[in-house]
């Protein structure tokens, strides 16, 4: 029987060896964290996908539901208080009442103004605007925010230029409703790490259905122009010419707060402006003409604006009467027809008034309106008992003219519609 010997090393593990074993130990370890890590990565993933999902969606349906019940766009004197130029922008919306807000907002009316505040999607509320379109209604300073309401979480956030607004009119529709885009991108960043990063995007148009289109086409402010022989028209680009007889004198300041200028019209001297036949004044079946004015005599029928024509009974005239009252007449071709106030509704003690004429053949609505500024209460006209339709005058528009206006003018203005008498209360909130 043979025997072998075997022989063990009594050294140990070698150096070499000990480095081999401490890889293959360091891989399975790496990959053993790596696949941890991945599934933690993952997790927080599908978590932060969750969270900008959930915000966005919040977000985006609750700025659905605001367009869909607001009472319009909230405006103030000067046009819209919506921002979609600054970064970031604002959408303001006026609601009458509490009825479509959460908790206390706007009380007995007032705005609401969705838009940003350190990344978050903020709604904050403006209460107790009187009307929409009011004087200053835009005025941060004069009507304060109240209670505000975030719509995203600190753990999200909306960069600047990552929530913004468009408006379009919906043509195909018979109203011309406005539409409004939103558009927001929400974000997160766990824990600073890019590959665990979560974006959600979303893109939604409402229809504000009880937005009432402006009408306003021309408006003279008589601030816009360092020359008294122009009025620049701020809206369209109708400006009259001041220059074809008597010149009217740019007085300062304007007849109520917040103008810089008014022009000053003398009869002795034919001061008038005029617009040679522009399409734009020449109304169909409704318009309504507004201004301030400082009556300085009242010798004949002072015409504030002129289309009308004795000639051949076309077109419309607004003026104040010798005895005092404002009038507005319409011709129809062969007739007319006329509203107006009592008389001494207008004095020539150095009162300001806001006048009004409105007129909507459709509605068979015809009537004046004149609020004396700084005293509670509007005298409203007597109407027409018929009321007869428009037929143009394809002549001049003035302010003054024939019957020269005697006394000072400020911010007169042309809509194509019928204003309600809400609208015609905010327009007069300059002088309150």
């Amino acid at each position: 029987m043979i025997t072998k010997k075997i022989k063990f090393n009594n050294k140990g593990i070698t150096l070499i060896e000990t480095v081999l074993y401490l890889a293959i130990v360091a891989i399975l370890f790496t990959a053993l964290i790596s696949f941890h890590l991945t599934l933690g990565g993952t997790a927080i993933k599908v978590s932060s996908n969750s969270d900008v999902s959930r915000n966005r969606r919040t977000a985006l349906n609750t700025i659905d539901y605001l367009i869909k019940n607001a009472d319009g766009a909230l405006k103030d004197l000067d046009g819209e208080c919506s921002d979609f130029v600054s970064t970031p922008q604002s959408l303001f919306l006026y609601f009458e009442d509490d009825t479509y807000l959460p908790g206390t907002c706007v009380e007995g009316g007032g705005g609401v103004k969705v838009s940003l505040d350190n990344r978050q999607v903020k709604l904050t509320c403006y209460p107790n605007i009187p009307y929409n379109g009011w004087y200053k209604a835009c005025d941060a300073m004069t009507y304060v925010s109240g209670n505000a309401y975030y719509l995203t979480e600190p753990s999200v956030v909306v960069y600047n230029d990552n929530l913004s607004f468009s408006t379009s009119t919906a043509s195909s529709t018979a109203n011309n409703f406005l539409n409004v885009t939103t558009n927001i991108v929400v974000n997160t960043l766990s824990g600073g790490q890019l590959d665990v990063a979560a974006t959600s995007t979303a893109t939604s148009t409402v229809t504000l259905r009880n937005e009432q289109m402006s009408g306003l086409v021309a408006w003279y402010k008589f601030s816009d122009g360092e020359d008294e022989m122009v009025a620049v028209d701020s809206i369209g680009g109708l400006d009259l010419a001041c220059d074809d007889a008597g010149v009217p004198t740019l007085v300062t300041p304007g007849l109520v707060s917040g103008s810089d200028a008014a022009y000053d019209f003398e009869y002795s001297e034919t001061d008038y402006c005029s617009l040679a036949s522009p399409d734009e004044l020449a109304f169909g079946d409704a318009f309504s003409l507004t201004a301030w004015i400082k009556a300085e005599s009242l010798s004949t029928e002072h015409r504030i604006i002129n289309n009308g024509s004795w000639t051949n009974y076309k077109g419309y005239q607004f003026y104040v009467a010798s005895n005092g009252g404002l009038w507005c007449r319409v011709f129809d071709g062969t007739n007319y027809s006329y509203a107006y106030t009592p008389a001494s509704t207008i004095a020539t003690d150095g009162s300001i008034y806001h006048v009004s004429c409105v007129y909507d053949k459709d509605d068979d609505l015809f009537n004046v309106y004149s609020f004396k500024k700084g005293v509670v209460g509007v005298t409203t006209g007597t109407p027409p008992s018929t009321i007869y339709a428009l037929v143009n005058n394809n002549e001049n528009v003035n302010l003054g003219y024939a019957d020269n206006f005697d006394g000072v003018l400020d911010d007169v203005r042309f809509y194509n519609r019928a204003l309600s008498v809400e609208e015609i209360w905010a327009l007069q909130s300059q002088g309150l």
